[in-house]
């Protein structure tokens, strides 16, 4: 991939770390396991690059806005929130020596005490608590898991939205979004933790929220 960086995961689960640069953007969307599903976590670099061809350059060719998933997790199914929080600060501390982060969580339902616990444990990067909702329509503090879904689907046909080659958990994240659906549920035969981890990344670093 043109521009490729070393950010991705080795296979014992250690960054690999690089000189950090002040204009990386990272974002980082926490989905929270409600009952019988996985919290995810879910890391997302906003890559923009300059046209290197001579042409497109005279055609006015603008910025290629990228987004390419560094990094999806499920964490254990049960795991406590105590721990999903320190989770999240452990991997938010490994990137932000890389960039500027953004911690995107889900605060509907039980994310409510989490943002709280988000906050005391000093991540040392921004957070963005976002409720995600069954309506129409984004206001301030939450979005309609439609938006969520259609953006992700807008992204991927105009070829903005990569996955980086041996992200952790790739796989998984490939199968919920083939059959990621626009409204959710208990009848769902797909988990989709991954894939609202990173509608959420997605949703914040498109400039909404």
């Amino acid at each position: 991939m043109a521009g490729a960086l070393t950010l991705g995961l080795i296979e014992d689960g250690r960054w690999k770390l690089s000189a950090g640069t002040p204009d990386r953007r990272i974002y980082i969307g926490v989905d929270l396991g409600k009952q019988e599903c996985h919290s995810a976590i879910v890391v997302v670099e906003r890559l923009e690059e300059l046209p290197t061809d001579f042409a497109d350059v005279l055609r006015g060719v603008g910025v290629k806005t990228t987004y390419i998933v560094r990094h999806a997790e499920r964490l254990p199914l049960g795991m406590p929130y105590t721990e999903v929080v320190m989770r999240v600060k452990a991997v938010v501390q490994q990137l932000v020596v890389l960039g500027t982060c953004v911690v995107v969580v889900d605060a509907g339902g039980p994310g409510v005490p989490v943002v709280e616990m988000l906050r005391q444990v000093g991540l040392g990067c921004s957070l963005c608590p976002l409720v995600i909702t069954s309506g129409h329509k984004a206001t301030g503090g939450g979005v309609p898991r439609a938006e969520l879904v259609t953006r992700l689907q807008m992204m991927a046909e105009r070829g903005e939205l990569k996955i980086a080659g041996g992200c952790y958990h790739e796989e998984l994240l490939k199968r919920e979004l083939l059959h990621l659906q626009l409204q959710g549920g208990s009848g769902k035969s797909v988990r989709d933790d991954l894939a609202m981890g990173l509608g959420l990344a997605c949703y914040k670093a498109r400039g909404r929220g």
